[in-house]
């Protein structure tokens, strides 16, 4: 037999060799009816007897879902907080306006603030003006929309903070409602108040140095107007209670004095006090003449008859005068309300005029406390005066402080790893709990 004869048969005998494999192969492959019925059975109860055997078997499905999860957690990653914060850094570093500062302090401070040595001083004002009040007021003030309003006058803000080559992040931007640009201007100034010495420092920052000057000047000026202002205030109100109480006690007296000119006008007598002691003399006087007449009477009736002239006339004289003597003690209050002429009797028009003077004896006293105390609260005034007392004059810089670049481009880093991390956390929770 040739060569070629048997090379053909060679391949022949592989060829059957390799069908006989496969029909194995396919014969293994093929499940046995009992094993069919169990899938068919499997998929009629609704599970997928792949999935059992992933469970059951775990192998590269389950490698490579784990790889596609971490991919995932790294694209996220680099695209909420890797690239975020590279392009922030890039901005603040490269892009960023230089911003530069300047500071001043001053403090409140008043004309008769005592001492620090006394102990009640430290405590109390000793009836002075409390500047710790005063000092939170100037505080609030330049935080409050009132000093935009006015600095707004004075100086341009929009000009000064959209200078050009300011970039777009701190800039200030145009047509601003109130409330926006009090926002940004409290980003831009800062105001702390040291409770415990009283002093209070203001910086402003700005993209250029004057312009930073130019806004600590404005702010220590219209403080110090302010503090004028209530100093001022303070004063005007002090007063103003003591001259409401002068004005008061000179209507009264005022009134007490008409009252008393009209019942001098309808009685026709300046002091019916007076009058009684008139009246009292009258009739000590009266009573005396009578005495003495009597005594003479008597001397007389130890020679004289009793009807003789010389008797009966001094008999008519002591009648006369105590007939006199009686109306006048009528007259000064005999326990009626009325005299004999139908006015008031001299007792109830004393009453009533004693009312009068004692009201306005009162009235006057008032009147002059009320002058005394005007006067001291004048005084007072005076020594209640607030002042301005700067400590540090404002300061041009002469190197950029802000932005700070690397603080802010640390924190924006910061903020987002944060915020990743609980994305994850929350996902896997989730993903845990279904």
């Amino acid at each position: 037999m040739s060569g070629s004869a048997k090379s053909a048969k060679a391949d022949n005998v592989t060829k059957s060799d390799s069908s006989i494999v496969q029909i194995a192969q396919k014969i293994e492959t093929v499940p046995a009816p009992k094993e069919r019925s169990i899938v068919q059975r499997l998929k009629k109860s609704g599970l997928d007897p792949q999935k059992l055997l992933d469970v059951t078997l775990p192998g590269v499905t389950g490698k490579a879902s784990t790889k596609t999860r971490h991919r995932l957690i790294a694209l996220g990653f680099a695209v909420m907080v890797a690239l975020p914060s590279l392009a922030f850094s890039f901005y603040m570093f490269f892009i960023a306006s230089d911003q530069f500062h300047s500071v001043t302090a001053f403090a409140v401070r008043s004309a008769n603030q005592s001492p620090a040595t006394e102990v009640l001083g430290m405590v109390l004002d000793s009836g002075g003006e409390s500047t710790t009040s005063n000092s939170y007021i100037v505080h609030d003030y330049l935080h409050s929309q009132a000093i935009v309003e006015t600095l707004s006058q004075k100086v341009n803000l929009e000009e000064i903070y959209n200078r050009d080559g300011s970039d777009w992040l701190f800039r200030m931007g145009t047509d601003l409602s109130i409330e926006d640009k009090l926002s940004y201007w409290n980003s831009k100034v800062d105001v702390d108040y040291d409770s415990t010495s009283g002093v209070m420092y203001v910086e402003t920052r700005s993209f250029r140095p004057n312009d930073s000057l130019l806004l600590a000047q404005t702010i220590l000026k219209q403080s110090e107007r302010l503090i004028n202002q209530l100093s001022l205030e303070n004063r005007r109100q002090s007063v103003k209670f003591a001259e409401e109480a002068v004005a008061r006690a000179e209507a009264r007296l005022k009134a007490i004095r008409k009252q008393i000119l009209a019942y001098r006008e309808a009685a026709q007598e300046v002091d019916p006090e007076s009058n009684a002691e008139l009246a009292m003399e009258m009739i000590a006087k009266l009573e005396q003449e009578v005495s003495s007449i009597e005594a003479e009477r008597a001397t007389l009736s130890d020679h004289l008859n009793v009807d003789s002239p010389k008797i009966r006339l001094l008999t008519g004289k002591i009648e006369a005068l105590k007939a006199q003597a009686a109306k006048e003690r009528k007259r000064l209050g005999g326990g009626e309300k009325q005299d004999s002429s139908g006015r008031a009797s001299l007792s109830y028009r004393i009453a009533n005029y004693s009312e009068l003077a004692l009201e306005e004896e009162f009235a006057q006293k008032l009147y002059t406390t009320a002058l005394a105390g005007l006067e001291q609260a004048r005084q007072d005034a005076d020594a209640k005066h607030l002042y301005l007392a700067t400590f540090i004059e404002p300061t041009l810089s002469e190197a950029p402080q802000y932005p700070d670049r690397f603080i802010r481009s640390l924190s924006f880093f910061l903020l987002l790893l944060g915020i990743w991390i609980v994305s994850v956390l929350m996902y896997y929770n989730i993903r845990d709990r279904t």
